[in-house]
């Protein structure tokens, strides 16, 4: 199996070598050409993943280190039995911690204590129910809101 895979992806050097060959290719370089003969992909945003990418390449699957995947055309990789993952939630430990030490810096430089003050937090899905968690350790009062969510869970 090969894999073509962004270079700037950090930690990923050394993982899937065990078991296949890697090209790390830096985003500017992951063209048809140079992916033409990969079994997968690892991308991130950078990189529209398309017909004029992929046709005629021997790709059939693709990872990409993000949350979202509008980099994807996923009508033309269904038609073409590629099939794709994304990371949904990747980076929500990351957001917890810097809102956590925002907020510590916030009541050390302020001289205010965090626990009774409220906190907002506008979309209360991976990275959102993380903070959550995160400000009710910390004795906050929350306003949570998240309109899609309420729509589809009716909370």
């Amino acid at each position: 199996m090969k894999i073509a895979a962004d270079s700037k992806i950090p930690f990923l050097k050394g993982v899937f070598e065990p078991y296949c060959d890697v090209e790390y290719l830096s985003p500017a370089e992951m063209t048809r050409e140079k992916i033409k003969d990969a079994d997968a992909i690892i991308v991130r945003t950078r990189n529209r993943c398309d017909e004029l990418m992929l046709e005629g390449t021997n790709v059939k699957f693709i990872a990409t280190a993000t949350i979202g995947f509008d980099h994807i055309d996923t009508e033309y990789c269904r038609r073409k039995g590629i099939k794709w993952v994304n990371a949904p939630g990747c980076n929500s430990v990351s957001v917890m911690q810097y809102m956590s030490a925002a907020l510590t810096a916030f009541s050390i430089k302020k001289n205010v204590e965090l626990e009774g003050l409220t906190l907002g937090i506008v979309g209360v899905g991976n990275v959102g129910s993380k903070v959550e968690k995160a400000a009710r350790l910390l004795g906050m009062n929350l306003l949570l809101n998240d309109p899609p969510r309420e729509r589809r869970e009716g909370k």
